[in-house]
């Protein structure tokens, strides 16, 4: 099993789609299980991040407001 990312947090809120996979996401000092289907939302900067538990994982991330760094 892959060891979780380092936390980060940024002003956009997050929404994720888990497209396929399965993660357990961190969100401050919470932990969550997510399956293939599952949606998470992140608020604005909290501490958070994610570690796989299967050896593949694709998210559909969206973010408000639209983060320039990703374009």
């Amino acid at each position: 099993m892959a060891q979780p990312d380092p936390p980060h947090n940024h002003p956009h809120e997050q929404i994720s789609y888990v497209a396929s996979g399965s993660l357990k996401l961190f969100i401050e000092d919470r932990e969550y299980i997510l399956n293939e289907g599952d949606v998470f939302k992140v608020e604005s900067n909290l501490n958070h991040c994610i570690q796989t538990l299967t050896e593949n994982v694709k998210l559909i991330d969206g973010f408000a407001p639209i983060r320039e760094d990703f374009l």
